[in-house]
C-alpha cells in the first residue's frame, strides 16, 4: 500500500511517499480502506519532532475516513464496508495511508449522506473544540464566549459549536478569515490587531465574558483571563502553561486544558470511547447542515507534503483534506 513516512524527526523534507506492508487488525482493533484524511497543524509539528514511541521510518497521520477492510476477532459492533471516521492514536498513527488500524472503541459511524472529505476533517480539530465547549466551559444560551484563533481549525468548530448552543460568541481571527466565520452566525469577529479588550468589553456592556477558549499561547491566556468575570472559565487548547502563567487575579477563574493528543495514553477505555460519541454527535450535525466541516481545499493523496507546506505557511483559511483515489 501507498503511505507517507517519516525518515526521521527532520521537518516535512523527511517526509515521502512510499510503499509499505498493509497492516492486520489485533483482535480488539479494526482495518479500514482510507478515503481521506485531514490535515492538521500537529502533522507538520510532529514531522520536526517526532514522538517517542515512533518506530521510523514511520507511517504519520491522525484523521481518518473510510470503509471498514476487516475487523478484529472480538470487535462485533462493526462490520466490513461501514463507514467510519476516527482520531488515530498518536502513539502509532498510521492515518496517511490506504489503510490504517485503529481500536475499535476509538471508531465513530458517519452518516451515508456525509462524504468522506468532511469526515476528515473532523477528528483532530472538532473533537477538540467540542471538549472545550461541551466538556469543559458547559457553555448555556446567552452567555458571552470569545475565542481566540477562531481562524483555525479548532477555533472554527469550537465558535460554531458555542452558537449552535445559544451563546453570544465572539471570534478573533486574521482578516483572512472573517468572511467564513460570519457565515457561520457569529456574533462579532475581531482582528487580533485591533483593540480586542476595548471591542469585548463593548460587545458585553461591560459585562465581560463567560468563557475564554485560547487557542493561541498561554501569553494570550493571560491577556484574554482579564476579560473574564467572576467565577469565569478559561480552556487553554495551546496547553502552554509551563511557558507563561495567567494573570493573578482575585476572580476565581477556573482554568482547563484540551489534552486529546494525551487521551489514548493517559485515559481510560471510557475516555477514548467517548472520542468515538463525540464524532457520531459531530457527524450528525455535519450532515444535518447544522455544522460546516470548513473543508475548504481538497487535494490528491500524491499531494499531501505540499499541502502540510501550505498548512505551515498559514496562507489558507478553514480546513485542508487529502482524497485518496479508489
Amino acid at each position: 500500500m501507498k503511505a507517507w513516512m517519516l525518515q526521521q524527526p527532520d521537518g516535512l523534507q523527511a517526509l515521502s511517499l512510499t510503499t509499505a506492508t498493509k497492516p492486520i487488525p489485533a483482535a480488539d482493533e479494526i482495518c479500514v480502506k482510507v478515503a481521506a484524511v485531514g490535515l492538521n497543524p500537529i502533522d507538520y509539528k510532529l514531522t520536526e519532532w517526532g514522538y517517542a514511541t515512533w518506530n521510523y521510518p514511520q507511517i504519520i497521520g491522525l484523521d481518518v475516513a473510510g470503509n471498514i477492510d476487516s475487523v478484529g476477532a472480538n470487535v462485533h459492533q462493526f462490520k466490513v464496508n461501514d463507514r467510519v471516521m476516527f482520531f488515530a492514536d498518536p502513539r502509532t498513527a498510521g492515518g496517511f495511508s490506504e489503510y490504517a488500524c485503529v481500536k475499535a472503541v476509538a471508531v465513530s459511524r458517519i452518516p451515508l449522506t456525509l462524504s468522506f472529505t468532511d469526515a476528515a476533517a473532523l477528528p483532530c480539530a472538532a473533537y477538540s473544540a467540542w471538549i472545550a465547549v461541551h466538556d469543559k466551559l458547559q457553555v448555556e444560551a446567552g452567555q458571552h464566549i470569545a475565542i481566540t484563533g477562531a481562524g483555525g481549525g479548532v477555533g472554527g468548530f469550537a465558535a460554531q459549536l458555542a452558537k449552535l448552543a445559544g451563546a453570544h460568541v465572539y471570534a478573533i481571527a486574521e482578516r483572512q478569515h472573517h468572511p467564513r466565520l460570519l457565515s457561520y452566525g457569529i456574533d462579532a469577529v475581531i482582528c487580533p490587531q485591533q483593540n480586542v479588550a476595548l471591542k469585548l468589553i463593548n460587545l458585553t456592556e461591560d459585562r465581560l465574558l463567560h468563557g475564554v477558549i485560547d487557542c493561541i499561547s498561554a501569553q494570550s491566556g493571560s491577556i484574554m483571563s482579564a476579560l473574564i468575570r467572576y467565577n469565569g472559565h478559561i480552556v487553554m487548547v495551546a496547553n502552554q502553561f509551563d511557558q507563561v502563567p495567567l494573570l493573578a487575579t482575585t476572580k476565581a477563574l477556573s482554568i482547563h486544558e484540551v489534552a486529546l493528543q494525551g487521551t489514548y495514553a493517559h485515559g481510560a477505555p471510557e475516555h477514548i470511547s467517548h472520542l468515538a460519541d463525540i464524532g457520531n454527535n459531530i457527524s450528525d450535525l455535519v450532515a444535518d447542515g447544522h455544522l460546516s466541516s470548513m473543508v475548504e481545499k481538497i487535494v490528491p493523496f500524491d499531494k499531501l507534503s505540499q499541502a502540510l507546506t501550505e498548512l505551515k505557511q498559514q496562507t489558507h483559511s478553514g480546513k485542508i483534506v487529502a482524497h485518496i483515489s479508489t
